[in-house]
């Protein structure tokens, strides 16, 4: 595996024009196990993109992406040269799709946990997804197995074939076009407003928001401290909306990106803590998993393999072990 990693690191490298001779002289392994709750916020912009982000066993790593001609480019903005900017192609499915060959297990990970991938797209909609659309196809006809695939069936719903990687499309997404496709490559990421609509998790398994939308005014905390009572009982709340509806939950923008608020949303069930600091994150959930049951596996691993509600109906056997009266 160590090989591998160091092959593909170099070509990601050698592909985005990224030449370094650390890339050479490193090798960066992913963790044989991976660490739940883990989500890298603008991955690529790491010193080594997709890879830091594995060896710290994170499952979700987030792309934002740029249109340019034909070309997906990865960038927070845009830029005057974009032949300067590594493609989606580059930094994330080539390298996803070597390793989930070489792992050959349903998943990225040795342990067999798939990834999400979270594409944030920055350009206009529609054509940016129909491109990415085109990309994923190509990549799909060639690897079947490598993305989870979503098929509208006869009763207007979807029939779901887990993937090695599950692609969630944010930012400007075509949520008309994408309810229109009778077979994608991605999903939909909710926000605050797809809550208690009766929304598919076919097509929208996740649900994203700004921690300012939902924590305002009194519930407003700086991270500093104890969660005040009042906010930890509106974040319990919104846990227990989202995964009444099978779906998952991530914040962005939080007030601090420490243990001070890494730990209210680990002990409130949020399914992905939005970090830029990957080792930090992860030294503290698996501290966190020492100390209590472990869960019996992984957000997206049981979101790809099983659907939302069986990972649902896992989290709470765990807790149950944890504590019998609850």
């Amino acid at each position: 595996m160590k090989s591998l990693i160091r092959t593909l690191a170099v070509g990601v490298i050698a592909a985005s024009c990224y030449v370094g001779q650390a890339y050479a002289d490193t090798v960066i392994s992913p963790l044989d196990k991976s660490v739940p709750r883990t989500h890298a916020h603008n991955d690529y912009e790491h010193e080594y993109p997709l890879f830091d982000a594995l060896h710290n066993g994170f499952i979700s790593v987030e792309s934002d992406i740029w249109l340019y001609g034909t070309d997906l480019r990865v960038a927070h903005d845009p830029v005057s040269n974009p032949t300067t900017l590594p493609t989606i192609e580059d930094l994330y499915l080539t390298p996803l799709q070597d390793l989930a060959s070489q792992v050959n297990n349903g998943g990225i990970y040795a342990d067999g946990t798939p990834l999400l991938l979270l594409v944030d797209i920055k350009s206009e909609d529609v054509s940016t997804y129909e491109r990415l659309h085109n990309v994923l196809t190509t990549y799909a006809v060639n690897n079947p197995g490598l993305f989870t695939t979503y098929t509208k069936n006869a009763s207007g719903g979807y029939d779901t074939q887990k993937g090695a990687v599950n692609v969630i499309i944010s930012g400007n997404r075509p949520r008309d076009y994408m309810l229109s496709q009778d077979l994608r490559y991605a999903a939909y990421d909710g926000r605050a407003d797809d809550i208690g609509k009766g929304i598919a998790p076919e097509f929208i398994p996740l649900i994203s928001g700004n921690w300012n939308t939902f924590f305002n005014g009194d519930l407003a905390w700086d991270g500093i401290g104890t969660i005040p009572d009042d906010t930890k009982a509106a974040l319990d709340d919104i846990v227990a909306q989202v995964h009444g509806e099978n779906k998952i939950l991530r914040f962005w923008n939080l007030p601090q990106d420490a243990p001070s608020v890494w730990g209210p949303l680990y002990d409130a069930n949020v399914d992905l803590i939005n970090t830029d600091n990957l080792a930090g994150l992860s030294t503290y959930i698996q501290s966190r998993q020492t100390q209590a049951v472990p869960e019996p596996s992984l957000s997206i691993a049981l979101l790809g393999v099983l659907g939302t509600s069986l990972l649902l109906k896992h989290r709470r056997q765990s807790q149950s072990l944890i504590d019998p009266q609850s």
